[in-house]
């Protein structure tokens, strides 16, 4: 037997905890914790008191990942091996921090990447969203500190069973739900969509398809670079035909921006449907999207998807 040592101490919702393998703490209210333990280890749990139902998730300690040298000479490694470089380049795509939020505060910090997306793409809607998250965080927050509690912080009475239960759940629907928003906007955000596959032996391909597959994959290109910096596509002059310039976009039309004529070429509309919407445009002072577009310039929705096929919003 060896020399042990424990020692807890508590501050309202904070606990700490001295023992021979380091400092660990916690923190939380009935339902909802989260725990930093002495190797490194995060710990999120929440549960629904009185039905049973927990939800742990935990993220690795320090010493387990590699370190920031280990993971340049991945990313910069040259492209000779096949599938199994792409792997090791793929392993750590950005915006994962994104998902280590929402699970790691348990749905509370979920506006936090809302916020990000709406700075970066510009959406009134992101912007929406991130202050429903914050506003359902505190919420969850008010409902577990009202709940009655005795000397060990568990639920006193039916009132704090009911309370620290709803707590629970709707933390647990917070982080849920906004795991699923957060899959398809990360991959805006960061620029990850995958794009449709370019033939193999373009020679065996109908040479019309090849051209208009190659233009699709310009756009696909320019529309992440826009997404990920607005500057420099003000300055390539994505998005306006209208304009000189020397970047192909491979067809793309900036709805914020270009005239009512370069609208309706690019996205082959008539251009009474042009008009429409840059008459929408002056009214708002500009779009966040492009269902705006369609609500305000009352697109029909074969038009619809010509301009969602060429239309790009670049933020004003």
């Amino acid at each position: 037997m060896g020399f042990s040592y424990r020692k807890s101490f508590k501050a309202g919702p904070l606990r700490v905890t001295a023992s021979k393998s380091g400092i660990s703490y916690s923190a939380g209210v009935k339902g909802l914790r989260v725990t930093k333990r002495a190797n490194g280890r995060v710990q999120t749990t929440v549960s629904a008191p009185g039905t049973g139902l927990r939800y742990t998730t935990s993220s690795r300690g320090g010493g387990n990942q590699p370190g920031s040298a280990t993971w340049a000479n991945r990313v910069n490694a040259p492209v000779t091996a096949g599938p199994a470089v792409v792997h090791a380049r793929t392993e750590r795509h950005p915006g994962r921090w994104y998902f280590a939020v929402v699970l790691l505060s348990a749905g509370l910090f979920s506006a936090i990447p809302f916020a990000h997306a709406a700075a970066r793409l510009g959406r009134r809607e992101l912007r929406v969203k991130a202050g429903i998250y914050g506003a359902a965080a505190v919420a969850v927050g008010l409902l577990a500190s009202v709940a009655p509690q005795d000397a060990q912080g568990n639920p006193v009475g039916t009132a704090g069973n009911v309370l620290s239960t709803v707590s629970g759940l709707l933390a647990l629907a917070l982080m849920l739900t906004a795991s699923l928003q957060l899959i398809p906007l990360r991959r805006e955000v960061y620029g990850l969509q995958v794009g449709l596959p370019m033939p193999s032996a373009p020679g065996a391909a109908d040479p019309v398809v090849a051209a208009h597959l190659a233009a699709r994959a310009r756009r696909d290109e320019a529309r992440a670079l826009a997404q990920r910096d607005p500057v420099l596509a003000y300055d390539l002059r994505i998005g306006r035909p209208d304009l000189p310039r020397q970047y192909d976009d491979g067809g793309l039309v900036d709805l914020n921006g270009a005239p009512a004529d370069a609208i309706a070429a690019a996205c082959s509309i008539e251009s009474s449907l042009a008009e429409q919407i840059v008459q929408a445009r002056q009214a708002l002072g500009s779009f966040s999207s492009l269902d705006e577009v369609f609500v305000y310039a009352q697109i029909d929705q074969v038009a619809a998807e010509r301009i969602r096929d060429h239309g790009l919003i670049l933020p004003r």
